[in-house]
């Protein structure tokens, strides 16, 4: 019974949302087609209820998962994202509501993926999520900006905010560069065919907190040959 409610309330949200992104799909078509994933996401966020009725008594979702794994659960982040998530609620404030449902259907459909290749979820994977997230809406305010939209980036800067807020505090340059240079040091690397390796290992090691562009930038002109 309880199933069922649950699924009829996660429809009726993903029925909003899905309204919602169609009035924002004017100017931005490929932005759309990122949006109506995430709605799917929406509508996917209850399909593990059974799923999750396997797990040990008292474990569900997040906790199972690692459980499930031998691990410990460290559903830190998650419970921020489901506590906010109440307060926005309460507060009635539908910007921040939307930005965090559309994020933890998302935590929920990774969840799910990490579930089913025996893996656990943890605070580094939705870490990833949030960064995926966040790129996405950077590419929507960059959609918005060529159609003229600023009523439509005005709402996507807000939600970016918002998902940044979650993310771990960014690596200054010196710090990427410091961190390039220990990698590079170790792997004993030189020349462009050693960008690969060096990124996957500062990557894995900034846990996060380096972007990606940054990363390449530095390595690149670290492993450029000297002229």
């Amino acid at each position: 019974m309880l199933a069922r409610t649950a699924t009829a309330h996660t429809a009726a949200m993903a029925s909003r949302s899905l309204r919602l992104l169609h009035s924002r799909a004017v100017c931005a078509p490929a932005t759309f087609s990122h949006a109506r994933q995430l709605v799917r996401l929406q509508q996917l966020s209850l399909a593990p209820v059974q799923r999750e009725r396997q797990s040990a008594p008292g474990q569900r979702g997040f906790a199972a998962a690692a459980a499930a794994a031998g691990g410990a659960a460290g559903p830190g982040l998650v419970d921020r994202i489901k506590s906010d998530m109440k307060d926005a609620m309460k507060a009635k404030d539908q910007v921040r509501l939307d930005a965090i449902r559309f994020l933890s259907a998302a935590i929920k459909q990774r969840e799910i993926d990490m579930r089913e290749s025996g893996g656990a979820m943890s605070d580094d994977e939705v870490i990833k999520v949030i960064q995926k997230l966040v790129k996405q809406r950077k590419d929507s305010i960059e959609s918005y900006k060529s159609g003229g939209r600023d009523d439509l980036v005005a709402k996507e800067q807000a939600e970016l905010g918002l998902l940044e807020a979650y993310l771990p505090a960014m690596m200054s340059r010196e710090e990427v560069e410091a961190l390039v240079l220990q990698v590079i040091a170790e792997l004993g690397a030189s020349g462009p065919k050693a960008m690969g390796p060096v990124m996957k290992a500062v990557t894995a090691r900034s846990g996060g907190r380096a972007d990606n562009k940054a990363i390449s930038d530095v390595a690149k002109a670290k492993l450029q040959p000297p002229k």
